[in-house]
């Protein structure tokens, strides 16, 4: 059989079950996440490949949620931030099991959303939106203790920069800094430029006498 013949002809089942299912209150779309879930579990039983098992995971854990919550057998509210929470867990496990780097950043970076996503329901919005920033920097920091600690630190460089910016936009939040302030120190530009200059010239030579 074909490659193209057999794909297309598992689109059709799954398609025919889709609908067929729909007869029993059960979205379309749903059934065919978990019969793709299914079936990337399937074929990473068949070939090995571990992009197919993250997937199958994901889809077919999404897929069972939803078609107990369409035949009404559950009835906790799974919001957001707990699928994201549970899909960051299920790529640490994947992580700590197969040592494969790329599981550790949505492992960590999916939970640190899911954390802004909580306070920003809880608190007021318009002051936290620069936590977003924040809590992806730390993230980032965790990844680097996580995975990069002993062969890289390229991980701190975005992490340091998305917790200043984060820290620099709460400033302007809670007005403890203001557009005027930031005029009245463009005076002073030069003498905060050169400065920057000198001590990135600085780090550089301390970097290399350490080498």
């Amino acid at each position: 059989m074909k490659k193209n013949n057999f794909v297309v002809g598992v689109l059709l089942i799954f398609l025919g079950l889709a609908f067929f299912l729909k007869n029993y209150n059960i979205s379309v779309i749903n059934t065919l996440i978990l019969l793709g879930g299914l079936y990337f579990l399937y074929d990473y039983v068949a070939k090995k490949q571990q992009p197919h098992l993250v997937f199958g995971i994901i889809l077919s854990a999404t897929g069972i949620i939803i078609l107990f919550k369409d035949l009404g057998k559950l009835k906790l509210d799974l919001n957001g931030e707990m699928f994201l929470i549970v899909l960051g867990a299920v790529f640490l496990l994947l992580y700590f099991s197969k040592r494969i780097v790329g599981f550790v950043f949505p492992g960590i970076i999916l939970p640190a959303i899911a954390l802004f996503i909580m306070l920003e329901k809880n608190i007021n919005g318009f002051y936290m939106w620069p936590s977003f920033f924040i809590l992806l920097g730390l993230a980032f920091y965790l990844i680097y203790f996580t995975a990069f600690i002993h062969n890289s630190n390229w991980p701190l460089i975005p992490g340091t920069i998305l917790v200043l910016f984060g820290l620099a936009a709460f400033a302007f939040v809670l007005g403890i800094v203001t557009i005027d302030m930031i005029k009245g120190l463009a005076q002073y530009q030069n003498y905060i430029i050169s400065g920057a200059i000198v001590l990135l010239g600085v780090g550089l030579l301390y970097k290399g006498l350490r080498k």
